[in-house]
């Protein structure tokens, strides 16, 4: 269990790393006009596209497991299978219980879940999985509920859910990628090719610094992102592996336009009609996460990937030649470089836009619209 009294500690450690090294990347500056990756997930003959969620299950990871949760409600999407890496900012064990809580809370009992993953590369700062363990286990009153393994590891669970589909499953991937790219050599090249649809990622910064913080991070350069340092070869292995241009990385060059600020949250509480909405404001008010957000360094990272992937909108992709740096100061780092595997990087996004779609989304009153953009 978190030591609660060391909790007020991990706050201002988190937030005084976080503005030391500039955790958003650069200053937020107004969204281009966001273009549309190309190809939009479809299911096929009007069914919603099949999802698999994998994380590391921290606070931001929840909320957009809760939006996902809405939009399998509403026919959105089909969520197969929710997996937890273990070796991200998420607490191991602790993670895929808070995934049972939210799918059993949302009225999705019977997803299948499994967690699992290698141990990390560079090691996550422990004040982080502190503090969001203490957030996570507060907001979804799941702190007493015993964890219980799997029956089956995240990667196998992944690979067999692709595999088992009619239709090409889309694989949102918010954590570390140390499970994909472990599913990925499962699956065989004809499941990559036939069953296989986008693999939507966040993580990665382009043209813009990282976002590395805490206790862990002395000797790096901080032009990586949090995901893709803890395990560098895994994010080289599925850029690399995942067939030209089916992979949509949202990066910090697109969620810098999404912060959380108090004005969100405030608009999230007046209007919170679902368990999913009120459970986000949860997590985002219980104890040391307003001092984040008004300090400016928490953003919806995972949750602008989720959007995107729903809705269609949100984050304008371009495809570039992808690469990331394995070793070194600026290990995880991931670069446009000519020898790279062309893929779609979300170079920006509408922060107004991705705020109404995400609160209408978590509150299901935009199920209508959504439907038809992705029929569009």
């Amino acid at each position: 269990m978190v030591v609660v009294r060391r909790f007020p500690s991990s706050v201002r450690a988190l937030a005084s790393a976080a503005l030391a090294l500039g955790v958003a990347g650069g200053a937020v500056t107004p969204a281009a006009a966001v273009e549309r990756p190309g190809g939009t997930d479809v299911g096929g003959a009007g069914r919603p596209v099949p999802v698999v969620y994998d994380s590391d299950l921290d606070f931001d990871d929840a909320a957009t497991l809760l939006y996902l949760c809405q939009a399998d409600k509403r026919g959105l999407i089909d969520l197969r299978a929710v997996t937890v890496v273990n070796n991200g900012v998420g607490t191991p064990g602790r993670s895929l219980t808070h995934a049972r809580t939210i799918l059993a809370d949302c009225g999705l009992p019977d997803v299948p879940v499994a967690d699992g993953s290698p141990e990390w590369v560079n090691e996550p700062p422990p004040e982080a999985r502190e503090l969001f363990e203490q957030v996570l286990s507060g907001a979804l009153g799941d702190a007493d509920v015993p964890d219980v393994p799997g029956p089956t590891s995240a990667a196998d669970l992944i690979a067999a859910t692709v595999r088992a589909s009619r239709t090409p499953v889309t694989v949102l991937a918010t954590g570390p990628l140390s499970n994909v790219s472990a599913a990925l050599d499962r699956m065989g090249p004809r499941t990559l090719r036939d069953r296989l649809g986008r693999v939507v990622v966040m993580g990665g910064a382009f043209d813009v610094g990282g976002n590395l913080f805490g206790s862990t991070t002395a000797g790096f350069d901080n032009t990586q992102e949090v995901n893709m340092w803890i395990d560098p070869p895994a994010a080289d292995h599925v850029f690399a592996t995942v067939p030209r241009a089916r992979v949509s990385i949202v990066g910090l060059d697109a969620t810098n336009h999404v912060p959380i600020t108090p004005a969100f949250v405030d608009r999230l509480a007046a209007g919170a009609a679902t368990y999913e909405a009120r459970t986000v404001h949860a997590i985002v008010t219980q104890p040391g996460m307003p001092e984040l957000i008004g300090q400016g360094v928490m953003f919806w990272w995972d949750a602008l990937a989720a959007v995107s992937l729903v809705t269609g909108e949100g984050v304008g992709y371009r495809v570039r030649p992808v690469d990331v740096v394995l070793e070194g100061p600026s290990s995880g780092r991931t670069v446009d470089v000519p020898g790279g595997t062309p893929q779609h990087v979300g170079t920006t996004a509408d922060g107004e836009l991705f705020e109404e779609l995400f609160r209408e989304g978590l509150n299901g009153t935009a199920a209508d619209d959504q439907m038809a953009r992705l029929a569009r």
